[in-house]
């Protein structure tokens, strides 16, 4: 246990840790707004194409001299200047993640709240800017994270091992968003060993979920069945949690088979739903987002899979139109209207279906998600048959 992944080589591109991805986004929607290819703007801010390429991708984090340049060729008015700095965090975190990154051995309680802090940020980034922006920033923080744990030991070594847990995690969870299930696999692999070290049983059994949920995408119905039911028998799980576990389960019995096992599960996973949004007591910090719009985008989905595709379609549309702003195109939010799309041909409703497509397909040109985008062409495909 606490075995700590070498970095591997192609991580080297990722400059800082604490890297705010918003620079990239926001440098790649000035330029194309104005109508400006990389090798003109290149030009103007006296960088290689390749290196202006670098810093829309996140690979690398510009100099204040580069942000300035390429602020004021493109009348940003100081947008891509502050980007550049680091993120803001609560207590000079930024500065305390700076300075463990230089010296792993010298880290403290702060630091691990520094982490705690950044992750948060990073989570919310994901809904806003989607999973091919944040994960540049991401691999690094996965690297740094695991060298402070390698390095820490007693107290502080446990509570580094369970931040780990959490941004190994989220690194999983990414691979799903993108579509990458060998990445995906890995770092759900590498939440879980640090997850059972660190003693969390909540945060074991949401990776197992997590597990269950890659399983399913790859077509394996065993382990989604499987893997759901052992993540259910994890003591402490939120309430959210369990009642998406019980949606979970619910389909993957569907899938099974198994179809009155299916219809029970599904019935109480929307009691648990109830009784989710109902809890009022301290929730963990990765289940965020289990709101009554999640909640009835998962009863949808499930519906869905049961066959009852009318009902699908008013549980998704409902949830869907009850998200906020901010995750309205997030990478997770374009499945979820796949689904209704799915949903609507299977009604003969061909003009929502159309509808929802393209909103897909929106959501995929601006997050640059390939995942996505692979599922517009099936459902295109689906609406010609």
């Amino acid at each position: 246990m606490g075995r700590v992944i070498p970095q591997p080589a192609t991580w080297g591109y990722v400059v800082s840790p604490i890297a705010d991805p918003r620079f990239g986004v926001e440098l790649r929607r000035l330029r194309v707004e104005a109508r400006v290819s990389l090798r003109a703007l290149a030009l103007v801010v006296f960088q290689s194409k390749s290196q202006l390429h670098d810093l829309e991708s996140g690979r690398r984090r510009p100099s204040d001299d580069v942000a300035h340049r390429l602020d004021e060729a493109l009348g940003a008015g100081g947008l891509l200047v502050m980007l550049a700095r680091p993120p803001e965090l609560p207590d000079g975190g930024a500065d305390r993640i700076a300075f463990a990154a230089r010296h792993p051995t010298r880290s403290d309680p702060a630091t691990v709240g520094a982490l705690s802090d950044l992750l948060a940020s990073q989570r919310r980034l994901d809904d806003v800017l989607g999973a091919v922006a944040v994960m540049p920033a991401v691999r690094a923080n996965l690297d740094l994270v695991g060298r402070l744990a390698g390095e820490a030991h007693d107290e502080l070594r446990g509570r580094l091992v369970y931040q780990a847990a959490q941004w190994a995690q989220f690194a999983g969870w990414l691979g799903i968003a993108l579509g990458d299930h060998s990445w995906s696999r890995r770092w759900l692999n590498q939440a879980l060993e640090w997850s059972v070290e660190s003693g969390c049983d909540p945060l074991v059994g949401t990776v197992l979920s997590f597990r269950a949920d890659l399983a399913g995408q790859c077509g394996d119905i065993a382990t989604l069945l499987g893997a759901t039911r052992a993540a259910l028998t994890k003591p402490g799980m939120s309430p959210g949690q369990f009642a998406y576990d019980h949606f979970q389960l619910a389909r993957a019995y569907a899938l099974a088979g198994e179809r009155q096992s299916a219809i029970r599960t599904a019935v109480a996973a929307e009691d648990l739903a109830v009784a989710a949004l109902e809890y009022g007591g301290e929730m963990p910090p990765w289940d965020y987002y289990r709101d009554r719009a999640f909640f009835d985008l998962e009863a949808g989905t499930t519906r869905a899979v049961l066959g009852e595709h009318e009902r699908a379609v008013e549980l998704l549309t409902a949830g869907l139109g009850a998200l906020d702003a901010n995750s309205a195109s997030a990478d997770w939010t374009g499945t979820y209207v796949c689904q209704l799309a799915a949903a609507q041909l299977a009604t003969g409703d061909r003009k929502g279906a159309a509808q929802s497509v393209e909103r897909v397909r929106s959501i995929a040109t601006r997050n640059r998600s390939g995942r996505l985008s692979a599922l517009v062409r099936n459902l295109s495909a689906s609406r010609k048959k």
